[in-house]
């Protein structure tokens, strides 16, 4: 992953605007309706997300296709949108843009908030999430309804506080914000296609990953395997893989998660074990699965910020 990126600008000029829009892979043009243009710019993010907070003073026109999928929402004098046959108003009610929809805007004076994401993480966070790989497409720029709209305004004002925040700096941070993001946008705005069918996708998901987490949490200490794991769910390697990667709060994989387990497993003995009766890291590890002593000291230490020796010798 990239590492964050902020920049702020404020700019008098409409091609400075139009320039700012590109840099955020929305090239809109960009033609104010008075002299006195002021467009205030601040946009954070990495390759996958972009989080741009605007300003402008007085009414504007603008036009163009974004090569990201991205929603508006904050507050506007006026805002009308329109592209083919729909058109609407993002006056209290966040607005979602689509690669290959080009869209006019007619606005006045606003603040808002603009949540982009790249078309190949939405993608693949809709083929985890629903277990499918039909390509992602929208069918509307409308929320699925006002619920689910005033549910996305709270996500996005969420979005803003962590990018202000001194975590956002933290890959694994950015990682779970995204993933956030990106399925509300995927739940908030109707996606073509059956959404019962993938309700039903998902609730199968959420079944299988709660069935593998009691197995291996049943089965620790024992010799199992992801396959085992599968198995016992009646699925697949790849669909557990993928159950996993909807449901684990952390994304982990199912391989990952069961050598967390075992970490932690591994790390209760190691406080409870004596060393003058003698208990060794080396046997404790092995015990749980880890033939590597110099790896488990590595694992062990990026978890519990202590060499397991240390927690043995109390």
């Amino acid at each position: 992953m990239s590492a964050p990126f902020h920049r702020v600008a404020t700019v008098r000029e409409p091609e400075a605007v139009a320039s700012l829009f590109a840099e955020v892979r929305v090239p809109f043009s960009f033609t104010p309706s008075h002299r006195k243009l002021c467009y205030r710019h601040r946009h954070d993010g990495d390759e996958y997300l972009s989080v741009v907070r605007l300003g402008l003073d007085g009414p504007f026109s603008s036009w163009g296709d974004t090569e990201v999928f991205g929603v508006t929402d904050g507050r506007a004098t006026s805002y009308e949108w329109s592209t083919g046959t729909e058109t609407g108003t993002g006056l209290g009610s966040p607005v979602l843009f689509r690669p290959g929809h080009p869209t006019l805007i007619v606005g006045g004076p606003l603040e808002v908030t603009t949540i982009n994401l790249t078309r190949p993480l939405l993608q693949g966070v809709a083929d985890t999430v629903y277990g499918t790989d039909a390509p992602v497409a929208f069918a509307s720029a409308r929320p699925v309804n006002d619920r689910l709209g005033q549910y996305w305004t709270g996500v996005a004002g969420m979005a803003r506080d962590t990018v202000d925040s001194a975590a956002f700096a933290e890959p694994l941070v950015r990682v779970q914000l995204t993933r956030h993001l990106a399925v509300a946008m995927l739940e908030c705005f109707p996606l073509v296609g059956d959404r019962q069918e993938r309700a039903l996708s998902m609730e199968a998901q959420a079944r299988v990953y709660r069935v593998a987490v009691a197995f291996f949490d049943g089965h620790t200490s024992l010799p199992v395997t992801v396959e085992d794991a599968a198995r016992a769910a009646d699925t697949t390697t790849e669909a557990l893989v993928r159950a996993f990667r909807a449901n684990h709060p952390r994304s982990l994989t199912p391989a990952a998660y069961l050598r967390t387990t075992r970490l932690a497993a591994a790390h209760a003995d190691l406080l409870a074990g004596d060393p003058t009766a003698g208990d060794t890291v080396g046997e404790i590890a092995a015990r749980w699965g880890f033939a590597h002593p110099g790896r488990f000291a590595g694992a062990y230490r990026a978890v519990y910020g202590v060499p397991p020796r240390r927690t043995l010798q109390g």
